[in-house]
């Protein structure tokens, strides 16, 4: 039993009497009756509370993305003669945002009545939703009888692999007219040859096909499309610097995202796509392969990884590579440049790496950096944030035009962005058949 602000106003107002009975002693009698009055009337409204008939149930999808929210249901189901008026709470994992929270409902005599919410994960991993708590009220509001159901379910949380896909379907940026769902091709300098079309305006002139001319009687273009089979190793840092927050998810969060989009279209353009998850050691490590089985294999692999609060050992990861790939590959390396001592260990052994591969870094930037340098210091202690903040992006970027140097490409953008930027660059690679 629960009371509810109701009660505590009703207890208050017995109160006047009550105190009124002091000074005449004639009004006791009447004062101890509206006490047992007002216990009576609570209790009854209690039992009416628990003979409430209520039942719940939840309904999860299949599974979670990381940092967006993702729908939730609960069912109610009541079998009684009246309407019953219900405060219901969800047990969400700790680490979840849910909007809102709890509801109050009025349910409808013998009726399923469905609630539906959102959680936003904050982390990957497996997670358990718990017991549902259901306040039901009785019919006088005096008290709430407390239910709980035992509705424990467990449940995966992935990256967003849904946000990619609304990438690959919007066309932003991407040439979808010749990046269909069927056959995912992207035009160029490449080495495989595509198709033959009549001649357009702009078309070189070595790349008209003079037999195929001669025996059509007009201009005819040769279409070259980028070679197929290429191997593409993607990279992901979990060190301790990738634990960071970035607008609601940490830097690794965004990588994983990134790595699983571009390995959706690296697979689907005929590439043998690879996995390295490195620390302090390689932690992980998929070879090269093409196929659909591969990319899940990724996915498994990344869904689950959790930053390191360790240091990074790029060192050991080009080691490790210089042996393992023997086929010249794009390295498409997820890190972050923001611990320059640590991140300048990377720079001899990749530019050494660059004689034989095509490497490329990604980072995400560091947004509240940037926030805090566009914010004027009201105060001292402001002032030396500022200062901190400036001296870090500064390193930062003299680092990065370090990395840049002897062969190897740079990608720092925002975080919405690096998905995006990711594709394209890698599409481009292909386009001038660098590989």
């Amino acid at each position: 039993m629960i009371p509810t602000g109701r009660l505590w106003a009703l207890f208050a107002l017995l109160a006047v009497p009550m105190m009124a009975a002091g000074f005449f002693p004639g009004l006791g009698g009447a004062v101890l009756a509206l006490d047992a009055l007002a216990l009576a009337l609570a209790v009854l409204d209690f039992l009416w509370a628990r003979a409430v008939r209520l039942e719940a149930r939840r309904v999860l999808p299949q599974r979670l993305n990381v940092g967006v929210p993702n729908k939730v249901e609960l069912r109610l189901v009541h079998r009684g003669g009246r309407t019953a008026r219900v405060r219901v709470k969800d047990g969400v994992p700790e680490s979840f945002t849910a909007v809102p929270d709890e509801a109050t409902l009025e349910l409808p005599p013998d009726s399923e009545t469905r609630w539906v919410y959102r959680v936003t994960p904050a982390r990957r991993g497996r997670f358990d939703f718990t017991e549902v708590t259901a306040r039901v009220s009785g019919p006088l509001g005096l008290v709430l009888h407390e239910r709980v159901f035992p509705t424990t379910q467990t449940l995966s949380v992935y990256p967003d692999l849904r946000g990619a896909s609304r990438l690959l379907l919007s066309g932003a940026a991407l040439d979808l007219v010749n990046l269909g769902l069927r056959q995912l091709r992207r035009d160029g300098r490449g080495s495989e040859f595509a198709r033959l079309r009549d001649y357009a305006q702009g078309d070189s002139a070595r790349d008209v096909d003079w037999k195929a001319t001669a025996r059509r009687g007009r201009p005819v273009t040769r279409v070259l499309e980028s070679e197929r089979s290429q191997s593409i190793l993607i990279c992901v840092d979990a060190g301790r610097s990738m634990a960071a927050q970035v607008d609601g998810l940490t830097k690794l969060d965004h990588a994983v995202n990134a790595a699983l989009f571009l390995a959706f279209v690296a697979v689907r353009n005929g590439d043998r796509v690879g996995l390295a998850v490195f620390a302090d050691g390689v932690k992980t490590y998929l070879p090269p392969a093409a196929g659909r089985t591969q990319y899940r294999k990724m996915v498994d692999a990344l869904y689950s990884t959790t930053p390191s609060l360790t240091y990074v050992d790029y060192l050991a990861l080009f080691k490790e590579l210089n042996v393992r790939l023997t086929r010249r590959s794009l390295l498409c390396v997820f890190t972050d440049f923001l611990d320059e001592e640590q991140a300048s260990t990377m720079v001899a052994p990749l530019h050494r790496l660059a004689r034989r591969h095509v490497p490329l870094c990604l980072s995400v930037k560091d947004t509240a950096l940037q926030k805090l340098l566009r914010t004027p210091p009201p105060g001292p202690e402001e002032s030396f944030q500022h200062a901190v903040a400036s001296e870090l992006l500064t390193d930062r970027e003299v680092l990065k035009a370090r990395v840049s140097q002897g062969g190897v490409q740079m990608l720092d953008v925002q975080p919405d962005d690096l998905s995006l930027a990711a594709v394209n660059r890698y599409l481009d690679i292909k386009a001038r058949g660098v590989l």
